[in-house]
């Protein structure tokens, strides 16, 4: 058990980008970058950053509806020895209730022999969930947010 006064203070690096695609490659630096400083291993490091582009690149299609101009924000929490905690907001169309993480449906492995498991999307925030420790999206006074918890 480690003592409190013992541990180390968490840091903080926070982002905020445009609704462009292009922009998440910023983000996608930041993480490696955070992760780094963690134990984590090569592959670990590349799902962290698929978990945090997957849900950047779903808040410019989905809350933005492709549109640039629009404000994303991105939180690394980092706390040594404890976990580290990736937060994406943005100010757009909130996430519908039947897609939130908490009404998630089971991820359906896609078949070649069956047209209805091929769709296009519905899969990534599925993998997210597999791939993080804990997943929770809140909506509050025009804030989306989505959290990601990765033990470290």
């Amino acid at each position: 058990m480690t003592d409190k006064a013992s541990q180390q203070p968490s840091q903080t690096l926070t982002l905020s980008i445009d609704s462009r695609l292009e922009d998440t490659v910023l983000v996608a630096m930041a993480v490696r970058g955070v992760c780094a400083m963690t134990a984590m291993s090569q592959k670990e490091l590349n799902r962290m950053e698929l978990c945090v582009v997957e849900v950047v690149n779903n808040a410019i299609e989905h809350a933005y509806q492709g549109r640039s101009g629009h404000r994303i924000e991105v939180e690394l929490i980092y706390s040594p020895e404890e976990n580290l905690e990736i937060v994406v907001s943005d100010y757009g169309s909130a996430m519908p209730e039947e897609v939130r993480p908490e009404n998630k449906k089971e991820l359906v492995v896609p078949d070649p022999h069956n047209p209805d498991t091929l769709l296009a999307s519905g899969r990534g925030l599925a993998i997210v969930e597999k791939l993080m420790d804990h997943i929770h999206y809140q909506s509050h006074e025009g804030r989306n947010s989505f959290h990601m918890f990765r033990a470290l």
